[in-house]
């Protein structure tokens, strides 16, 4: 499986527009916000959010087919309703929507048989994060630290406010990235967690056969600090792996002025 898994960098960072959408004021830093939602096995085994998962790699569904499932039926409802008789006169408006309908279910009829296979893969062990690539565009490999999350605003009554998002190399177009939590941030935590190889695995059956493997590879490197920030404590599985890992560093919260700030326990044998 993890060689199947395995994909080519095709973007290493947004070009001359990196500077901008770095500002971007919708942008969700990656950090462990929120404890995110417990994967079961059993879920995993049902192809819900996730379809597989490991201690070094995690895939979601295709979700390509929604698009012209659900276009193509609407475009198919107006045709219906457009074409039942009434025995008024048809003026410019309804031709616009027949004709504009029309095309849509043509064009979503012809996109599900022709796009080209959808993946969604976050590569733990090597850093990596594949996207869907927008329409007909290929999917995108990025490093998961050069990749420029957002939150979505979602229209004028909020409906589809607050979705985590990536923001898309090639045309800065938007691929959504969800783990079914409370909002952005608890989708946020999820990921960044799970791709912070340096920490042990998210909470969750899903990844309970894996913790050790994961935990020896840690300790046989050294127990190395964590890659992003975290807001909330994240233990190893048990007490005597969480003592064994304490010898090298502890991650401590402390409340300052009305703030829990982080800070790490040097032993003083940590590398």
């Amino acid at each position: 499986m993890a060689k199947d898994l395995i994909r080519a960098i095709t973007h290493e960072n947004y070009g001359k527009a990196e500077s901008g959408l770095q500002k971007y004021y919708h942008k969700v830093e990656k950090v462990i916000y929120h404890t995110p939602r417990e994967f079961t096995k059993e879920s995993i085994e049902k192809g819900g959010v996730f379809n597989f998962a490991s201690d070094e790699f995690m895939t979601q569904p295709d979700t390509s087919n929604g698009l012209p499932f659900i276009v193509g039926g609407i475009s198919l409802v107006m045709i219906f309703a457009l074409l039942i008789p009434t025995g008024e006169k048809w003026t410019i408006m309804p031709i616009i929507f027949l004709s504009v309908s029309s095309v849509s279910l043509i064009f979503c009829i012809i996109y599900y048989f022709t796009k080209p296979p959808k993946e969604s893969i976050l590569n733990r062990r090597d850093g990596l994060v594949t996207m869907e690539g927008a329409l007909y565009q290929p999917n995108i490999t990025m490093r998961f630290k050069n990749v420029i999350f957002c939150f979505s605003t979602g229209g004028e009554n909020g409906l589809g406010a607050y979705k985590l998002e990536a923001i898309r190399p090639n045309n800065y177009t938007f691929a959504m990235f969800h783990a079914s939590g409370k909002d952005c941030y608890y989708d946020m935590s999820f990921f960044t967690w799970y791709m912070d190889k340096n920490r042990p695995l998210p909470p969750g059956s899903a990844f309970d056969p894996f913790r050790q493997k994961d935990f020896e590879r840690r300790k046989a490197e050294g127990f190395p600090r964590p890659l992003y920030m975290s807001n909330v404590p994240t233990p190893e599985a048990n007490l005597e792996q969480q003592k064994e890992r304490e010898r090298f560093w502890k991650e401590e919260f402390v409340e300052k002025d009305g703030v829990l700030m982080r800070h790490f326990t040097s032993s003083g044998i940590d590398k």
